[in-house]
């Protein structure tokens, strides 16, 4: 039988008043506010994240977002805010009116207490006032100042040509930073060239600055001179390390020039691989017009010693200046690399340590110098004992000192000459940062250092957990390209050029491919066709406690050889500028 209950009048309006009471207790507490119609400020945000009055170390570019319980008025609003000390700011606003956002421009002041301040007011779209004061005080973080670097786009040039010289900041401020430029050297400002200004100045915000330099045809056949430029007077920024060009001004471009230099300690520890590499620009019908001059000990100018034999060479040609007693340990070393020198010179005279510079003379006039003739080399960058130097794209490189000593051959040399490996492996990658999965870092990075005609030839492989070579896993494109231009193999190449940033267009060539599929302990492999022609790592042994392991890091040829960013030290980042051990591309 079914049963039926009534409610007494009295009990339904007691439950009313209950239910009543408990939603007015539930509103109370589901945002913390009492009830009330009052315009209140319920929270402050910058860069997305909610804050509290007091907050330090703020950036000088920050956006204070307000977020107010109702639509404002924004009239009234803006004109009753004011921030102390005194700043330009303006104010923007979401689509409800209740959201807003102060910009300031220019930027705040460094290391600056500030209050933002709004009294009690009418403020509200609808006529809602608030009832107290509001203030939010914070502190803008200490200035910080960039390193700045100066750079040349050329290593030198000649008369009635102009270069120019750059500078610029690691970073952005918000400070203009200005610099003089100390000018010296053989050349002198004024009579052999121009400067179009005495200085720099790099605007608030920006990051270079330009200066030009422009030769001045003076009808003397002058030889090389040197123009050195170095930084005086620098405000708001710093030098890292002393920031110093080294230029050369020459009469005309010369059909010759200083391509390499080499004081090599083949199987041992004493130098018994002497030479100086030349590069041929012009066709020279004789020669015999050139020769070299060797300033021991940076003693000084010797003059003109060694005179090259009369024969024609022709543009192109590459010349390798040997001790004769040097020769069958050079071509052993070198193999089959000894047949790309078109031309060979044996000399008794070709006497030197790796810290000795070289002149290189056109009958009796200086043209090119490699070294300071009037400094030893030791312990200065451009020392090449028991190691080489050679120039890329005009500018030199210099390998690490003794790093050929005991080696035997290109092969197990810690590092081979660039000239004899047409292309290099020069990086490696297998980084793990914020936002990049697992595949986002892996890459392998080569350099050409030679023209090739045709890329193609040349593949990449992975050799996965020591198993041994799984051979070509990746064929370069039939492509030619420029000695010197670097290249990258990325398994995502929009990843990679988010974490490289400005640094990522340094590649002259990127390719994408899912055969970059390392872990950092997995071997590389470079091939010419089928040959394995070099290996970072062993493809017969598993990298994991290696000293080539490269987990969320990275391997980066330095010097000639290759140096290591420690395991995970890029873990976290979302730059490789940012991260604990920036890409040595990226430096």
């Amino acid at each position: 039988m079914q049963q039926i209950f009534k409610i007494a009048p009295l009990s339904v309006a007691l439950l009313l008043a209950v239910l009543a009471v408990s939603s007015c207790n539930q509103d109370k507490e589901d945002d913390g506010f009492p009830i009330t119609n009052d315009l209140r400020v319920l929270k402050v945000n910058i860069g997305g994240d909610a804050v509290a009055s007091g907050l330090s170390d703020v950036s000088v570019v920050a956006q204070i977002e307000l977020v107010f319980s109702h639509a404002l008025n924004t009239s009234a609003f803006e004109n009753a805010l004011s921030i102390a000390p005194s700043a330009a700011f303006s104010v923007s606003y979401d689509n409800s009116g209740s959201f807003a956002t102060i910009s300031f421009a220019p930027p705040l002041q460094y290391e600056t207490a500030y209050t933002l301040s709004l009294p009690k007011g009418a403020y509200g779209a609808n006529g809602e006032s608030s009832t107290e004061d509001f203030t939010f005080a914070f502190t803008t973080h200490p200035f910080a100042a960039p390193n700045i670097t100066l750079s040349s786009e050329e290593p030198g040039f000649f008369e009635g040509e102009t270069l120019t010289i750059t500078a610029e900041l690691s970073f952005p401020i918000f400070n203009d930073v200005s610099l003089d430029l100390e000018l010296s050297g053989s050349a002198i400002n004024g009579v052999d060239y121009s400067v179009s200004a005495p200085g720099m100045l790099i605007p608030a915000g920006s990051t270079t600055a330009t200066v030009e330099l422009s030769a001045l045809n003076d009808g003397e056949d002058e030889g090389a001179e040197t123009i050195t430029i170095a930084i005086a007077n620098l405000v708001n920024a710093v030098e890292a390390q002393p920031q110093i060009l080294n230029l050369t001004l020459g009469d005309q471009p010369p059909p010759m020039e200083f391509k390499g230099v080499m004081s090599l300690k083949i199987g041992g520890a004493t130098t018994n691989g002497r030479a100086i590499h030349l590069r041929v620009l012009q066709d020279i019908p004789d020669l015999s017009l050139y020769g070299i001059g060797i300033a021991n000990n940076g003693g000084g100018t010797d003059g003109r010693e060694i005179d090259f034999p009369a024969m024609s060479a022709a543009a192109g040609d590459d010349i390798l200046l040997v001790r004769d007693q040097d020769r069958i340990g050079l071509a052993d070393y070198f193999g089959d690399c000894f047949n790309d020198f078109e031309v060979v010179i044996e000399t008794p005279d070709l006497n030197f340590n790796g810290d000795d510079p070289f002149e290189l003379y056109k009958n009796t006039t200086v043209i090119e110098t490699y070294g300071d003739v009037e400094l030893s080399g030791t312990g200065l960058e451009w020392e090449y004992t028991g190691s080489w130097a050679y120039k890329f794209n005009g500018f030199w490189e210099y390998a690490q000192v003794d790093c050929s000593a005991n080696s035997t051959s290109l092969q197990d040399a810690a590092c081979a000459y660039p000239f004899c490996v047409p292309l290099q492996l020069y990086g490696v990658l297998a980084i793990l940062w914020d936002g990049s999965g697992t595949n986002g870092g892996k890459a392998v990075h080569v350099r050409a250092n030679r023209p090739i005609a045709d890329l193609g030839i040349y593949g990449l492989g992975t050799a996965n957990n020591g198993g041994g070579t799984d051979g070509v896993e990746f064929t370069f494109p039939s492509i030619s390209v420029n000695e010197g231009d670097h290249i990258l193999v990325a398994r995502e190449p929009a990843t990679m050029a988010a974490y490289f940033g400005s640094c990522y267009d340094g590649y002259a060539q990127v390719f994408q491919s899912d055969a970059m599929n390392q872990n950092g302990d997995d071997a590389i492999e470079l091939f010419s066709g089928a040959d394995a022609i070099e290996t970072y790592g062993d493809a017969n042994v598993d990298g994991s406690g290696q000293f080539w392991e490269y987990t969320g890091t990275w391997a980066y040829r330095m010097n000639g050889v290759w140096a290591y960013g420690g395991i995970d030290c890029a873990a976290g980042s979302t730059t490789t500028q940012s991260s604990a051990c920036p890409y040595g591309f990226c430096q």
